[in-house]
């Protein structure tokens, strides 16, 4: 049996969150119109820690990121910027209430957070992508021995 990437499996958590607009979430894309979301994977080690059971700590680093009208209105740019503090936030509390998203039978996730605050990282005239660094720690199941 086939089982899902962590990029979707976390692309289906992340439908779940009130905060997003109705918005498309892309992998590895974001287009031009407010309001789009990517995940985007982001390199970094996988292997926290290694277990002699065979058994590993594990992270899976992402940027989520957006597409949002951006300018010289103040209060766009403010709800841009209140946007990210309530998503960190919204991950905070399904980490502290262990809603967690379902990894499958060889994954556990333990926490899922944002690693920073959310920035813009390219502004035009009257829109900006936007990104929060995030990761999801998971336990990764070892080989069972027969």
């Amino acid at each position: 049996m086939e089982h899902k990437s962590l990029t979707e499996q976390v692309r289906e958590y992340l439908f779940t969150c009130p905060f997003l607009k109705d918005g498309v979430i892309h992998v590895d894309y974001l287009g031009i119109r407010p309001t789009e979301y990517s995940i985007d994977g982001v390199p970094a080690k996988k292997e926290i820690k290694s277990y002699i059971d065979g058994s590993a700590l594990c992270q899976f680093v992402f940027a989520f990121g957006s597409v949002e009208e951006y300018g010289s209105d103040v209060d766009i740019n403010l709800a841009n910027s209140g946007f990210y503090e309530n998503f960190a936030f919204w991950l905070k509390s399904k980490t502290q209430k262990k809603e967690l998203p379902d990894l499958g039978a060889k994954r556990q996730a333990l926490r899922i957070e944002a690693e920073g605050e959310g920035y813009a990282i390219d502004t035009r005239e009257n829109m900006a992508r936007y990104q929060i660094q995030c990761r999801l720690i998971y336990l990764e199941k070892g080989e069972e021995k027969i």
